[in-house]
């Protein structure tokens, strides 16, 4: 189609569409041909707006304004139901007395249909049951306009199946599932999931992409999935098709809906109203599933393991994907479009840069602008809200980006741990302790009757603020940790004075994360409004104060903290708010932000080795009248940082 023309020609008309024109002339012919047949397929879809789905010389016109059943008008769709013409019964019929008898059956055995007799015989049977007659899936295209959430099926979970290595879409019919797996030449997987957030439009919704190939060979088919977020959706199964037409129609469809060009997504630009291409990885992240079923129970694991009983127990509370996966949906996640074992780290950085720029104008308080970028995130980290109004969701204060900025961070952490865990290059007659091993932590479980016990029991029990009243902990275990190579690390800053044991709360799910990387500063993608002092690790005197981002609930009432040797030397002390702190002064080691409240130094205990344990109860400091409860210690370089103790809690909430 383009290949006579010369480079710079083909890089004219890339131009004047708005395409790249990087790149060697196939790949300069390639794009300016697939960009050619969109436009054709358009000026059809065009010739056909005043019909019923048929161009004057024909052709069906299978897209997403056709056809709402026998005998309805064309009407302009809104909110998430996508429709895939199926155009009408005639049109059908010629389409299929035009295919071979091979093709034919090879049709009819995709819907799970017999596939013997005549010619007339297949046909009449493939006219009978339509494409998706298999999939009990209720046809949006004839639900009344305004459709309400009882009308539509909720998505329910459906064991996964995979072959290769992608995971072939849940909904896809069985006797598909058994024949079929996701095509893949070299390093192109043909599946892509896609997503839309629209909060003008109320759109919260996904579109899928696969191409089937036969296990055993033969005719390729393309599987289309659609719908709202949290919902089953429509889909459709297009085909058969030669190899080259089912990957031809898999590019033209992700085309259609995100206007980029399959060949050229490493570069994905997104645009306004079209589909963003979430990233997946495609490691071999079912591995951790097949491993549980063979190993059996968690119990049966802690029964056989090498370790020590308390800390297996311990290494099976945290590296725990169904407990990690569970943390995410309580907080909105949707880890059914985006599963967290398929989490690439690309996919979180974008997440953590529109924040960044929601965090630009969350002060400018303008709107629409406010709108757009929220829902570029939410097309970014896919939620599910359900069938409620999107507006409602609007990251429109600081309160709302620092929690969403804790959802991003908490799945850099579950990116790292489902890797981690994925790994199966270890000792795996044993998992307990292979992953153990993958945490390159040394863990000692302290007696309750050591004087270490009882000064970090001192420690917790004291420091309970009093606007904490909502719950009491009680302690599980208390391991003293050594990470490996972070004491050699801290020896340049061992002599350094004013050495304090800080604590550090996190999620559950963030665990294996902390303790296999250490401690981490945010990424420059990340906003730097959403930590109070700048960007670098937080710590507090306080339990409470660090206990409370353990974000335990009545339903998962196990927490996590750290207790760490924090270098804190020379500290800047402020009383407000600083985004730009980690700039420290000279001759400053870090930032203290100086709250109302905090433990009697007087009553504060110092180790052998000359840590400062501040163990007294809380004190009034009526000079300190800034717009901290409590004290936070801030350092901006992680060698200034060893962990000393790890703690399990389980916390009780009183009842109100």
């Amino acid at each position: 189609m383009s290949a006579r023309l010369r480079v710079e020609e083909l890089r004219a008309e890339l131009q004047r569409r708005g395409l790249d024109d990087s790149g060697n002339k196939t790949a300069l012919v390639r794009r300016l041909d697939a960009a050619i047949r969109m436009e054709e397929k358009a000026a059809v879809a065009a010739a056909a707006a005043d019909g019923d789905g048929v161009a004057a010389d024909g052709v069906v016109v299978d897209g997403e304004g056709n056809g709402g059943g026998e005998g309805s008008k064309k009407r302009k769709r809104t909110g998430d139901g996508e429709e895939e013409g199926n155009g009408d019964a005639s049109l059908e019929a010629a389409k299929l007395e035009g295919m071979s008898y091979r093709e034919l059956q090879a049709l009819a055995k995709s819907r799970g249909l017999a596939a013997n007799g005549s010619k007339k015989d297949v046909i009449e049977r493939l006219l009978s049951a339509p494409a998706n007659a298999t999939d009990d899936v209720q046809d949006e295209k004839r639900a009344p306009k305004g459709l309400v959430e009882e009308g539509v099926k909720k998505e329910k979970m459906v064991a996964a199946t995979k072959k290769g290595a992608a995971v072939l879409d849940q909904h896809i019919p069985n006797h598909i599932k058994a024949n079929y797996h996701v095509l893949q030449l070299g390093d192109d997987i043909y599946d892509a999931t896609l997503n839309q957030t629209n909060l003008g439009d109320n759109n919260n919704k996904f579109y899928i992409i696969q191409v089937l190939e036969p296990d055993a060979g033969g005719s390729f088919m393309v599987y289309n999935r659609w719908g709202r977020v949290g919902a089953r959706g429509q889909d459709k199964l297009h085909g058969p098709f030669s190899r080259d037409q089912a990957i031809y129609e898999f590019a033209e469809k992700f085309q259609n809906k995100t206007n980029n060009l399959w060949c050229d997504r490493k570069k994905f630009k997104c645009y306004a109203k079209k589909y963003a291409w979430i990233e997946m990885d495609y490691g071999e992240t079912d591995k951790e599933t097949n491993k549980a079923e063979k190993k059996g129970s968690i119990t049966d694991q802690i029964k056989e393991t090498k370790l020590e009983t308390r800390i297996a127990q311990f290494i099976s509370l945290i590296c725990n994907i169904s407990m990690m996966k569970q943390q995410m949906v309580e907080i909105g996640y949707n880890a059914d479009k985006l599963p967290l074992g398929k989490l690439s780290k690309p996919t979180i950085l974008k997440g953590y840069d529109v924040l960044k720029r929601i965090s630009n104008v969350i002060s400018r308080a303008d709107r629409r602008q406010l709108e757009q970028l929220t829902g570029e995130f939410y097309t970014v980290i896919p939620h599910d809200f359900g069938f409620r109004k999107m507006r409602e969701f609007i990251i429109d204060s600081p309160q709302k980006l620092k929690a969403k900025l804790e959802m991003v961070e908490a799945l850099g952490e579950i990116e790292i741990a489902t890797k981690l865990l994925e790994d199966d290059s270890s000792d795996q007659d044993d998992p307990l302790y292979a992953r153990y091993k993958q945490l390159h932590c040394d863990f000692t479980p302290l007696e309750a009757d050591s004087e270490e016990y009882s000064m970090i029991k001192a420690y917790l029990m004291n420091t309970h603020g009093k606007t904490h009243s909502g719950y009491t902990v009680d302690i599980v275990q208390i391991f003293k940790v050594s990470r490996d190579g972070e004491t050699e690390r801290f020896q340049k800053f061992a002599s350094v004075g004013n050495r304090m044991l800080l604590w550090h709360g996190s999620r559950l799910s963030n665990w294996t994360g902390i303790l296999s990387q250490g401690l981490r500063i945010a990424p420059p993608e990340s906003p730097v409004t959403g930590y109070m002092f700048g960007k670098g690790v937080y710590f507090a005197d306080m339990f409470s104060k660090s206990a409370n981002y353990c974000y335990a609930s009545d339903s998962s009432r196990s927490g996590v903290l750290l207790l760490c040797e924090v270098a804190l030397g020379d500290m800047n002390e402020l009383l407000n708010a600083d985004y730009d702190a980690n700039d420290l002064p000279k001759g400053k080691l870090s930032t203290k932000g100086v709250g109302q409240t905090a433990p009697d130094l007087s009553e504060s205990k110092t180790t052998n080795d000359g840590v400062v344990v501040p163990l007294g109860k809380p004190k009034q400091e009526p000079s300190k009248r800034g717009c901290l409860l409590y004290n936070e210690y801030i350092v901006y370089n992680v060698d200034q940082i060893r962990m000393r103790y790890v703690l399990h809690v389980s916390f009780n909430f009183k009842r109100r």
